[in-house]
C-alpha cells in the first residue's frame, strides 16, 4: 500500500467527519488540498459534496489513486469540528507517517457532547427566548417549555431508532399543535400562533435552509439543489403535521397571526430584545456543543448582530438591504474571530445568524399554503428575499476570506515545490 493510499483515506474521512459535524464545504475542500499539497501530492482533484467526497491525485512516483466516500446526514457538533479542523493544520504542519494517519484521527476525534440534561436546558432557553421576542405571554412560554421538552425527547428517539426525518417532522408538528390549539382551546395560552411559530421554529432546518441558498449563490449550485430539495421535503412534512392538527383542533380564525413579532419598538423594548437575542444565540450555541469558553462569543454575536439589524431597519424598509448588511456583519464577526483564536469562522457563525433566521416568515408562508390564504401565502416573496440577502451578505464577506485563504494554500505549494 503506497503513501498515497493512506494519504487519501485519511484526508476523505477527515473531509467526511468534518462534514458530519457542520463544517461547510469551502472549509473542507481547502483543508483537503493543504493536507494532499503538504505531501506531495499533485494534480488534485477535489469534489466535496454534501453527501459525498471525490478525491484524486498522483505521487512524486506518478502512482494515481482516488478515493470517493459517502457523507450521511449532517448535523452541528462544533467542539468535534474544532478539534478536526485543528488536527488538519496540525498534520499539514508535522507530516507524521502516512501510515499513522487514520490513528491519529481516531484518536484526536474525541469530542464529547454536553451532557443531555444542558442540552435540554439549553434548548429550553432557546425556545423560550424565541417565544418571548414574538410575543409570547407566560402562559404562552410555559406551553413552548413543555412542548420543547417533549419535541427535544422525540427528536433523540428518531435519531436512536432511525425514523425518517420527513416521518419524525410530521408527528413532532401535529403533537406539537395539538398541545398548542388545546392549550388555547382550554383560555390558558394567550397567543396561540406565537406558540405554533416558536415550535415550528424548533423543527425547521433553518441552518440548513441559509446553507442550500448560500451554496446556489457561490458556485455549488449541485449541491444547493440538494439541499434546497431535501429542506423543501421537511418544510412540506412540517406544513402537513400542522394542517393535521388544525383539521382536528383549529381554524385559522384563532388569534389574529400578523401579531406576531417583536415584543416592543421602544428604547428598553429593544434593550430587552438585544438581551433576548443575546441569551438565545448563547443557548443555541450550546446545542450545537459550543463549550463555555466560546459561549460568550456565541452570545455576544447574536447580541451585536440584532443591534445591526434593529438599526439598519429603523433607516430604511428593505428588507433585502437590512438582512445583506446584518448578514455580512455576522459573516465578518465569525472571520475575525475565527482568525484571532484559529478555529473555523462556523462555530461563531451559526449562533450569530439566529437572529437573521426568517423562522416568522416560513411561518407566515406555510399557514398561508395550509389555509390557501394569498396574504399569507406573499409572505413566501419576503422570505425568499432575507434568504437570498443572508446569502449575499455570507458570500461576499466569505469569498474575501476563502481567496485569502487560497492565496496562503498557494504560498505553501510553491514553498513544498522549492
Amino acid at each position: 500500500m503506497y503513501d498515497i493510499d493512506h494519504v487519501l483515506h485519511f484526508v476523505t474521512e477527515l473531509g467526511r467527519r468534518m462534514l458530519l459535524s457542520g463544517a461547510n464545504i469551502e472549509r473542507v475542500e481547502v483543508t483537503i488540498q493543504r493536507l494532499c499539497h503538504a505531501y506531495g501530492l499533485h494534480n488534485v482533484n477535489n469534489q466535496t459534496m454534501t453527501t459525498s467526497i471525490f478525491v484524486g491525485a498522483t505521487d512524486k512516483d506518478g502512482h494515481y489513486r482516488d478515493r470517493r466516500v459517502a457523507v450521511p446526514a449532517c448535523g452541528l457538533d462544533m467542539e468535534k469540528l474544532r478539534k478536526l479542523n485543528r488536527l488538519g493544520y496540525k498534520v499539514a504542519e508535522e507530516l507524521p507517517n502516512p501510515a499513522d494517519l487514520m490513528n491519529i484521527l481516531n484518536e484526536e476525534d474525541n469530542a464529547k457532547p454536553y451532557p443531555l440534561y444542558v442540552t435540554l436546558i439549553a434548548q429550553i432557553i432557546a425556545m423560550l427566548a424565541l417565544g418571548r421576542l414574538f410575543g409570547g405571554a407566560w402562559q404562552d412560554l410555559i406551553v413552548i417549555a413543555v412542548a420543547s421538552t417533549g419535541l427535544f425527547f422525540l427528536m433523540k428517539l428518531q435519531a436512536k431508532i432511525h425514523i425518517a426525518k420527513i416521518i419524525a417532522n410530521f408527528i413532532a408538528m401535529f403533537l406539537a399543535g395539538l398541545l398548542a390549539l388545546g392549550s388555547y382551546l382550554i383560555g390558558f395560552s394567550q397567543h396561540v400562533f406565537v406558540i405554533l411559530i416558536t415550535l415550528a421554529f424548533f423543527l425547521v432546518p433553518g441552518i440548513q435552509m441559509v446553507n442550500a441558498a448560500r451554496n446556489l449563490l457561490c458556485g455549488n449550485e449541485m449541491n444547493g439543489i440538494i439541499e434546497m430539495l431535501k429542506v423543501a421535503l421537511e418544510v412540506l412534512t412540517i406544513a402537513a403535521g400542522l394542517a393535521a392538527a388544525f383539521y382536528l383542533l383549529g381554524d385559522p380564525s384563532m388569534g389574529d397571526i400578523k401579531e406576531v413579532g417583536l415584543v416592543a419598538t421602544s428604547f428598553l423594548g429593544n434593550v430587552e430584545i438585544v438581551f433576548i437575542s443575546l441569551l438565545a444565540s448563547a443557548a443555541f450555541g450550546a446545542t450545537f456543543n459550543i463549550k463555555p469558553k466560546e459561549l460568550i462569543f456565541a452570545g455576544l454575536g447574536g447580541a451585536i448582530i440584532r443591534i445591526v439589524y434593529l438599526s439598519l431597519m429603523a433607516l430604511t424598509a428593505y428588507r433585502i438591504v437590512y438582512i445583506t448588511v446584518a448578514a455580512f456583519s455576522a459573516a465578518l464577526f465569525a472571520e475575525i474571530l475565527a482568525i484571532r483564536y484559529k478555529t473555523p469562522s462556523t462555530i461563531f457563525l451559526y449562533p450569530a445568524i439566529i437572529p437573521l433566521i426568517p423562522g416568522d416568515l416560513f411561518a407566515f408562508t406555510m399557514f398561508g399554503f395550509v389555509w390557501n390564504n394569498p396574504s399569507l401565502q406573499a409572505s413566501g416573496g419576503e422570505l425568499a428575499l432575507s434568504l437570498i440577502g443572508i446569502s449575499v451578505g455570507f458570500v461576499v464577506c466569505s469569498s474575501l476570506s476563502h481567496y485569502l485563504r487560497k492565496g496562503k494554500l498557494k504560498k505553501l505549494i510553491q514553498m513544498r515545490a522549492n
